[in-house]
C-alpha cells in the first residue's frame, strides 16, 4: 500500500507525552485531541514509549486520535522497548520485530499505518529484520514499513532487499546535516524528521537559527512556527515530527503549515543552516 502524507504539514510524536517526568494520560490526551482538531497529519509512537506498568502506553495514546478522526495514520516502531523505570533495551531481531508488530496491531485494533525498525543502527542482522518487515507487510499485519535512525549505508542495504516505504531520522535545525533527507528525496521515500527543535538538551532554537528568530519576532510569529514553515518550504518530501507537550505549543507548530513563506524567510533559514555548516 505504501505510505503517503499530504504535501505540507506536521506529525505529532507522543514520546514526551509518555516519557517526560510528570506526564499524565489526561494531559497527553488533551494535546493529542488539540493536535487532531488542528489538522495534524499523523501520530508517531513506538513500543519503546511505554511505562513500567503499561508496555503499550504510547500506542494507546496514539490510538485515541482515531476516536476523533477515524483513519488518521498511526506510525509505530519495533525492536526497542522499556525494561525498567529508567532503562531501555534494543532487540531488532526478526523474531522481536514480528512480536512487536503483532502486539501493535492488537493494541491499535488495526494494522499500523507504518511500522519502523526503531534502532536500525543497532540491529545485529539487518537483512533478516528487513526481510521480516517485508513479510509482515505482505501478510497485512502492517500497511507499510521503514527504518528509523538509519544511515545511507543501511538504507542501501535495506532497499536491496525490499521497498522501503518511509524513513524516520533525527533532523534538528542547525545541528544535523540533511544527507539522509537528500538521499530519500532522490529515491522518492517519505522522510520523517524527528526532534526538529533539537530536544531538551539542545541549545535554544533561537540561538541556532538567529536570522529566522529575528524575522519571526519582527512579524509577531514564533521562531518554532517560522522555522517549521521554512523547513516545509525548503524540504519537500520531509515532514517534521514534533514532540510538543502543551496544547499551546502543539497548536503553534501545526500552524506552520499555513504560515506564508516569502523570500526573506527562505533566505534567513538557508543562511542560518549554512552558518552552522549543515546547509541543505
Amino acid at each position: 500500500m505504501g505510505f503517503t502524507l499530504p504535501e505540507r504539514g506536521v506529525v505529532l510524536g507522543v514520546a514526551s507525552l509518555v516519557l517526560k517526568e510528570g506526564a499524565t494520560v489526561d494531559a497527553a490526551l488533551a494535546v493529542v485531541r488539540a493536535a487532531v482538531g488542528a489538522g495534524v497529519l499523523a501520530i508517531d509512537t513506538a513500543r519503546a514509549y511505554a511505562t513500567v506498568d503499561d508496555d503499550a502506553a504510547g500506542e494507546r495514546i496514539a490510538q485515541a486520535a482515531r476516536a476523533q478522526r477515524p483513519g488518521i495514520p498511526i506510525i509505530t516502531k519495533a525492536g526497542h522497548f522499556r525494561v525498567a523505570r529508567a532503562a531501555w533495551d534494543v532487540d531488532g531481531s526478526a523474531e522481536r520485530v514480528r512480536a512487536d508488530a503483532l502486539r501493535s496491531r492488537e493494541v491499535l485494533g488495526a494494522p499500523p499505518s507504518l511500522l519502523l525498525l526503531h534502532r536500525a543502527d543497532r540491529v545485529d542482522d539487518l537483512d533478516a529484520s528487513v526481510h521480516e518487515l517485508a513479510t509482515l507487510r505482505e501478510e497485512g499485519v502492517v500497511e507499510a514499513i521503514g527504518l528509523s535512525n538509519a544511515s545511507i549505508e543501511l538504507l542501501d542495504r535495506a532497499r536491496a532487499i525490499t521497498t522501503i516505504d518511509a524513513v524516520e531520522n533525527r533532523y534538528a535545525f542547525g545541528l544535523d546535516p540533511a544527507d539522509e533527507y537528500r538521499y530519500c528525496r532522490g529515491a522518492g521515500i517519505p522522510f520523517l524528521a524527528y526532534a526538529p527543535f533539537g530536544g531538551p538538551k539542545a541549545e535554544p532554537l533561537a540561538t541556532r537559527v538567529p536570522r529566522v528568530a529575528a524575522l519571526a519576532m519582527s512579524r509577531g510569529d514564533s521562531v518554532h512556527r517560522s522555522a517549521l514553515a521554512a523547513m516545509l518550504d525548503a524540504m519537500p518530501g520531509a515532514w517534521p515530527v514534533i514532540g510538543s507537550t502543551r496544547v499551546e505549543s502543539v497548536l503553534d507548530s501545526i500552524g506552520a503549515a499555513d504560515l506564508a513563506v516569502d523570500d526573506s524567510l527562505r533566505q534567513a533559514f538557508a543562511d542560518d543552516l549554512a552558518s552552522r555548516g549543515v546547509g541543505l
